[in-house]
Parts: C-alpha cells; structure tokens; sequence
C-alpha cells in the first residue's frame, strides 16, 4: 500500500497527516495516548500507539473494521455423513 495524505481531527481543527494501511503518522497535537482518531470523517479506534520525540510526531495503529461481512449458510464446510 502506498502513503495517502488525509485529514485527522483534533482538538483545535484538523491536522494533515500520512495514512499508509492501517498506520498513521499525525503531528502530535491528539494529546497521551489518545484511544480514539477521526480520519477523513471516520471514526477509528486506537490499537497502539508511541512518539517520535525526535520529529514530534505520533505514529498510530489503527483498529480497520472488516470490508467484507460473510454470512453463515448454517451449513458446514466439509460434508459428513
């Protein structure tokens, strides 16, 4: 996956930051620890997180709900007799 530019929410207006799969490095203006992020409207639950004191910068692993939601059939997978 490449790196796409996004918009986070913060406390004081929205922040740009860098969104690469379910990482995503933000300016760190979202406080300690913070366990919850909106990207580009959505709302995301924190997995980890850690600084970058060097760059200032936070880097956030990202809970990513599933795209695809499968049904069960209420059969089993391998057939018996």
């Amino acid at each position: 996956m490449a790196w796409q530019s996004v918009t986070v929410k913060g406390a004081k207006g929205n922040i740009p930051a860098m969104l690469n799969g379910d990482v995503l490095e933000v300016a760190n203006q979202l406080g300690k620890d913070p366990s919850d992020v909106t990207v580009d409207g959505k709302s995301y639950k924190v997995l980890s997180s850690s600084v970058d004191e060097r760059d200032d910068i936070i880097t956030i692993k990202l809970a990513m709900a599933s795209t695809t939601k499968e049904k069960s059939d209420d059969k089993p997978t391998q057939g018996s007799d």
